[in-house]
């Protein structure tokens, strides 16, 4: 198993930038259709839309990241899914088409299982998207993204990267944003939290089928300031009062009230610190949206 939180959710996502490429998921499924094998020509004949380039393109980095092997035989180039390539389509099919069928709309492009497939994954299939979803999920309710910055982004990336990735998951639906200008907050939406069985299934599947990342991928950042609420004040033994006299007041915990203000204001000093504006205007520079990083840093 990876070795924190932020490891699994960095194999998770290069699992989906392996299987999220459009066209990807639906090769395999005529794939299994036939037995997992099929000749080059037939398998062009039943890819309706994709040239020869572009189908060329789509089985080099399928063979690439494993899913598939061709060879020749008898003049005919045979292509066939590997077991990595059978698996995904038995094994996460279901809980992700399941998921995108009720919580997206009708797929812009393709029909059947395999389009909402393709569609929930192309959805996925952005920097840093499951660890976001995965670190709001484990804060359990409405987070600043201050407080879920050490679980969403690995050391070395710039922290408006994650206000960045918020912005979009809203936008997809499956992030919500409550709160006052500047001290926006963010948690998952219903769609959001039904994410946790297809990226469960996605998890298993990459264990199995890739390696884990390098370490220095998944170095969990420290923000400089960790403020946090003051836990509630204790009252110390103290000497007996003599009598008739007033015993001593008891210090009394924060109110409900005052420790939301103190979330609020450490939230903002650790925002400050690590250069995170919570302001929701359009960042200077949208994120780079990364299709399929783990097949671009293999070649």
């Amino acid at each position: 198993m990876p070795s924190s939180p932020l490891a699994q959710a960095q194999r998770i996502q290069a699992a989906v930038s392996v299987l999220g490429p459009q066209d990807t998921i639906s090769l395999l499924r005529l794939l299994k259709l036939a037995d997992g094998t099929r000749p080059m020509s037939e398998l062009a004949e039943r890819s309706h839309g994709m040239t020869e380039a572009q189908l060329e393109r789509r089985l080099d980095a399928m063979e690439e990241n494993g899913l598939i092997t061709r060879r020749q035989e008898a003049g005919t180039t045979l292509v066939s899914s590997t077991r990595a390539g059978r698996e995904a389509v038995a094994y996460l099919q279901i809980p992700v088409t399941r998921w995108a069928s009720a919580h997206q709309g009708v797929p812009e492009y393709g029909t059947g299982p395999g389009a909402y497939t393709e569609q929930a994954l192309a959805t996925l299939n952005r920097a840093h998207t499951v660890s976001t979803v995965m670190a709001l999920a484990a804060y359990g309710e409405p987070a600043y993204p201050s407080e879920i910055l050490d679980d969403a982004l690995p050391a070395g990336i710039d922290p408006s990267s994650l206000y960045q990735r918020l912005q979009q998951l809203e936008a997809d639906g499956i992030v919500e944003r409550t709160g006052e200008r500047r001290t926006y907050m963010y948690g998952l939406t219903t769609a959001g939290k039904a994410l946790a069985a297809p990226l469960e299934a996605i998890g298993r599947w990459a264990q199995r089928h890739l390696p884990a990342p390098p370490r220095s991928e998944t170095t969990v950042r420290r923000a400089t300031a960790r403020n946090t609420a003051p836990a509630p004040a204790t009252a110390k033994p103290s000497p007996a009062a003599p009598a008739g006299t007033a015993a001593p007041a008891v210090a009394q915990a924060p109110s409900p009230s005052q420790l939301a203000t103190a979330r609020a204001r450490a939230a903002s000093v650790r925002s400050a610190t690590a250069a995170l504006t919570f302001s929701h205007e359009v960042p200077p520079q949208p994120a780079p949206l990364v299709s399929n990083s783990t097949a671009a840093k293999r070649r």
